[in-house]
């Protein structure tokens, strides 16, 4: 997925350095339009997520398993980008975008949006306490088990070569 770099408003900073859940908060009290990523060495080697900020609210997400090169978007990304928020270390940059890039970003990318943005309310509840490897585990693995139950379809029907 291609994101635009934007203006980087912080860079490399460490979750013990600034909290996540403290910058977003005060992110989404602001009128900052853009992305907040984040990076952990996690239960699947280097995990990164990214939230999609537009109009005080988080409108999108990405998670990202490098070394199972696995990718998760929408709901379950989100559920996962904040897991890995909760993690003790980690680095977090945070980039501007313009309101345009966001929506051609959401046009081009339709599976990363949310069906209900997150506002701060919602984003103080949704503060866990501790990474949970398990839960990316679980995440992880429903995603392949779909994905292999896709093909086990197409073999079954003759198709599997497809």
């Amino acid at each position: 997925m291609n994101i635009p770099v934007g203006k980087i408003v912080e860079a490399h900073k460490s979750f013990s350095e600034i909290a996540p859940f403290k910058r977003l908060e005060k992110i989404l009290d602001s009128d900052f339009d853009g992305y907040f990523v984040a990076a952990i060495e996690g239960i699947f080697g280097l995990e990164e997520g990214l939230l999609l900020i537009k109009e005080k609210k988080i409108v999108g997400a990405v998670f990202v398993s490098l070394r199972t090169n696995k990718q998760v978007y929408g709901p379950l990304a989100l559920r996962l980008v904040f897991n890995l928020l909760n993690a003790k270390k980690g680095v977090f940059d945070l980039n501007k975008l313009s309101r345009q890039q966001i929506d051609l970003i959401i046009a081009f990318n339709d599976r990363i949006t949310l069906e209900k943005p997150v506002e701060k309310q919602l984003l103080l509840k949704l503060e866990s306490g501790s990474y949970q490897g398990s839960l990316v585990s679980k995440i992880l693995k429903l995603e392949l088990e779909t994905s292999a139950s896709r093909h086990n379809l197409l073999k079954n029907l003759g198709l599997g070569s497809i």
